[in-house]
């Protein structure tokens, strides 16, 4: 929504009280956007002049608009030129969303012309002469070449100039300084509250539903999980077997026929064996596959009712997220991050070609955990010790070149047992160990690795470690490879 070329006129009529006060600051706070704090004598005023698309408009506000990350170069040329000057008049052009103010100072006149025109609009610094001086944006206009140290050209009206609005939009406000500034100023701020609003819940929203999902995929893994236990039955039965006929086997063979006695009398049973090992070693890897899996079952089960509570916890979150005023966004944000769920930092700004690129590449958990997998041997080092803190887990391939795994722990929060697999599974990925059924991955705290001095890139130390035997499920890393996040996924 921007101002008619009426309704700026009312309200450059409004502001006659303002001529003749002293320009005290200025700052812009968009690309075509700035205000003018004011001082005279009726006090302070803050005076917007907005150029900005669909947000053109004149008038007075109450709040300082918020301030851009980083400084517009327009705002250091009109601070040198504006500041301390006396502002002597306030013109609309007729019938046009034009306005002029002229400004008188010691280095002589000068003139702001705010062209308030929607998507062609610009503000320009217009000296005595008629040259321009500066402007916010870049030319936008095909028939006429406002740039620096070139004439200041005006647009031309259309014919018959803008027709008057059938009804009025504002209704100033009663007892106000400036009544038409104060309703124009309202209707704005309420129009940005909603957009940062939905905006705000939007940037909450997604990566609480990207958490929902990752937890929904992860009770389908589980689930897989859990339907293998009834087929450890059959591993543990096949041991039995082998137990008591090992004399039966032969090495070298890839089955044997036994005898197995049931409640219907005896049976002969084949059993699939490894002609690669021993009948001893075969009837222990199958004990020890029946073991593992019956072992998995209750930390299954335990790992199942904590996803569930957290996909609860989570949909609650979203709940209160789509019902959030402005007010309320910060601390459902908190709530978030404390639920690894929060919305990533805000990129940073782009690196120049001879600063160096991050050491690591970046994964996600399923509990939303950031996992950090060095780039190489000297990336190591500095992902060990500059980028780690000293609670984070660190983890590397016993025995085998590989990268750093680091894994971002929050003060006090043990990582969960899922995270400490997803890390080891890293960690073997990324290591000569690539390929094998089976990896010991070696983790402990960053505090408690060392870089020797004089090593080669990549050799540390560490100690008070443990070691987790890791059987290596390529679902998993398939799944943690796929969501890789940052310039070295795309």
């Amino acid at each position: 929504m921007s101002l008619t070329a009426r309704e700026i006129a009312d309200v450059v009529s409004e502001l006659g009280p303002l001529v003749g006060a002293r320009v005290d600051q200025v700052r812009v706070h968009a690309e075509r956007a700035l205000t003018l704090e004011l001082f005279g004598a009726g006090g302070e005023a803050r005076l917007l002049l907005s150029a900005e698309p669909d947000l053109t408009r004149l008038h007075v506000v109450a709040r300082r608009p918020t301030a851009p990350e980083t400084p517009f170069a327009f705002q250091a040329v009109l601070r040198r030129e504006l500041e301390g000057a006396r502002l002597a008049g306030i013109e609309a052009w007729p019938g046009d969303r034009v306005v002029a103010l002229r400004f008188d100072r010691s280095a002589g006149p000068i003139r702001l012309v705010a062209e308030l025109t929607g998507r062609h609009g610009n503000v320009f610094l217009v000296g005595d002469d008629g040259i321009i001086r500066a402007s916010a944006g870049r030319n936008l206009s095909e028939r006429r070449r406002l740039v620096r140290g070139q004439p200041y050209v005006p647009p031309t009206l259309p014919g018959g100039g803008e027709a008057a609005q059938a009804r009025q939009r504002f209704t100033p406000v009663e007892g106000a300084p400036f009544p038409l500034s104060a309703a124009i100023d309202a209707e704005y701020r309420a129009r940005e509250e909603e957009r940062l609003v939905a905006e705000g819940r939007r940037r909450l929203r997604e990566p609480v539903r990207a958490a929902i999902a990752r937890a929904g995929r992860a009770l389908v893994k589980l689930a897989d999980e859990a339907a293998r236990v009834p087929a450890a039955e059959g591993d543990r039965r096949a041991a039995d077997l082998l137990k008591a006929n090992l004399r039966l086997v032969r090495r070298g063979a890839r089955e044997v026929t036994v005898t197995e006695w049931t409640e219907e009398g005896p049976r002969e049973v084949r059993v699939a064996i490894d002609p690669a090992l021993t009948p001893l070693a075969n009837m222990e890897r199958y004990y020890r596959r029946y073991r593992r899996i019956v072992d998995s079952a209750a930390r299954v089960a335990a790992r199942d009712a904590e996803v569930r509570t957290r996909i609860e916890r989570l949909r609650a979150l979203l709940a209160a997220i789509d019902a959030a005023a402005l007010a309320d966004l910060p601390r459902l944000e908190k709530d978030a991050r404390k639920q690894g769920a929060g919305p990533r930092p805000a990129p940073a700004a782009r690196r120049r070609d001879d600063e160096p690129a991050a050491p690591y590449r970046t994964f996600r958990s399923l509990a939303g955990l950031a996992i950090l997998v060095g780039k190489g041997a000297a990336e190591n080092d500095r992902l060990t010790v500059r980028v780690a803190k000293g609670n984070d887990v660190w983890l590397h391939a016993r025995g085998h070149k590989g990268a750093h795994v680091v894994v971002r722990i929050e003060k006090g929060r043990p990582p969960d047992g899922e995270t400490l697999l997803d890390a080891a599974h890293l960690a073997a990925h990324f290591s000569d160990a690539r390929g094998e059924p089976q990896v010991d991955v070696a983790y402990t705290r960053a505090k408690y690795v060392k870089k020797p001095k004089g090593a080669a890139p990549g050799a540390v130390s560490y100690s008070q470690e443990k070691v987790i035997g890791l059987r290596i499920e390529t679902a998993r890393i398939e799944r943690l490879l796929a969501e890789e996040e940052g310039e070295q996924a795309g």
